[in-house]
């Protein structure tokens, strides 16, 4: 009798597992630390092991079929779509591709309540909904098998999600499918979504109004400065700093990720998804870059052959530049190995249990240093050109013996 499909620690939630049983004796239930988990109601399990042969963590996956992945930098040409995305808007161009062809895409979106659920969008005018990044896991649902119900009408798909998502939809399919393209995400992790509930709750509380949206990447000061922006529905928007912006810390210092990705087997160069995309934060760093990077460039690897058909069908939306795939790990580590333990992350969760949002954000989610400081009475726009400026004269400060 199966008794756990996958132990906590390797668990990605990506709910393979849930979707493949075929008596529906699988629940995604919240952990303790706020995490979807699989559960089983053995009253109705017929322990037939679909669930353990199907999870992506306890399986090697073999998907794509390029010796090396080709690397691009990436932007839409359409400077609005840009603006609104997270790094250049590579996936709207992507996505729009498959809709004019009559086929649906699949992606993160809020809901009214800010839950954060995996969605089909099939018109271009709903992909607003499925741009720029959102770090909190999403909630895969049935998406798997509505997929599965779109290529057996012959329909084009494209989802995109983070790599164990990927996978886990892959290992769902149990074989690849001319129909189906698919686009994984240069992830750092995914924060709780418990803990994202309950940040959500104090952000209106502490606004006194209901929250209608959160850009965690907003450009309104530029691509390389982190903005976060809450939008209310009483028409209000928030730059949120300090404890306000305390989630983002939480996740920018791996605090708040599921336990899986502290040893995730996706965090490499070697890529399930046909197309990686990413913030090509190293561009120039290796080789000169001649184009401006204020609104965003994507990093993107095309890692198989329906891939590079995806990318050359969406090429006439985007610039493009091919780069080496050094430049694109050069800083960017969870391209080479996931993300580091902080110490102190146990205890964190362990707080998160009994402490209300406000208590655990100023214990562990506020940079109580000299940087904090800064931060909080140092508008961003000014931090960044001061950093630009430094790098500038470092070479003529510097001396040698």
């Amino acid at each position: 009798m199966i008794t756990e499909i996958c132990p906590k620690e390797q668990c990605a939630g990506c709910a393979a597992c849930f979707n493949i049983c075929p008596v529906g004796c699988i629940s995604m239930i919240s952990d303790a630390e706020g995490f979807l988990r699989p559960v089983i109601d053995f009253e109705y399990c017929n322990d037939c092991g679909a669930c353990k042969h199907v999870c992506p963590m306890l399986r090697t996956l073999k998907v794509n079929n390029v010796a090396v992945s080709q690397c691009y930098a990436c932007w839409n040409r359409d400077e609005m779509i840009r603006f609104q995305s997270a790094s250049g808007g590579v996936f709207s161009a992507l996505a729009g591709s498959i809709l004019d062809s009559g086929g649906v895409v699949f992606g993160a979106a809020f809901d009214k309540n800010m839950r954060l659920n995996h969605v089909a969008v099939g018109r271009k005018e709903e992909l607003g909904r499925l741009r720029s990044s959102k770090y909190v896991q999403s909630n895969i649902g049935r998406t798997y098998i509505d997929v599965r119900e779109c290529l057996r009408q012959n329909k084009r798909v494209l989802f995109s999600g983070t790599p164990c998502q990927v996978a886990g939809l892959y290992a769902f399919l149990g074989k690849d499918n001319k129909n189906i393209f698919t686009c994984d995400l240069v992830c750092y992790g995914v924060p709780s979504p418990g803990l994202f509930a309950r940040y959500v709750k104090w952000l209106e509380d502490h606004f006194q109004g209901k929250l209608a949206n959160i850009n965690f990447r907003h450009k309104r000061e530029g691509w390389h400065i982190l903005s976060t922006v809450a939008f209310f529905n009483n028409g209000r928007e928030r730059v949120l700093t300090g404890c306000g912006n305390s989630f983002m810390y939480g996740f920018l210092n791996y605090f708040s990720l599921r336990p899986a990705c502290y040893q995730c087997p996706y965090m490499a160069i070697d890529r399930k998804g046909d197309v990686t995309l990413g913030d090509f934060w190293s561009i120039g760093a290796l080789r000169s870059f001649h184009h401006s990077t204020r609104n965003g460039i994507s990093l993107v690897l095309v890692n198989s052959e329906k891939g590079r058909l995806l990318f050359e069908e969406s090429s006439g939306q985007l610039y493009f530049e091919k780069r080496t795939l050094e430049e694109a790990k050069h800083n960017k580590p969870q391209l080479s190995h996931p993300s580091p333990k902080p110490g102190n992350r146990e205890q964190f969760f362990a707080d998160y249990s009994r402490l209300g949002y406000k208590m655990l954000a100023e214990k562990y989610l506020v940079d109580k240093g000299i940087k904090g400081l800064i931060r909080s009475v140092v508008p961003p726009t000014w931090i960044f050109y001061l950093r630009e400026c430094i790098k500038k004269i470092r070479p003529t400060l510097v001396q040698k013996p």
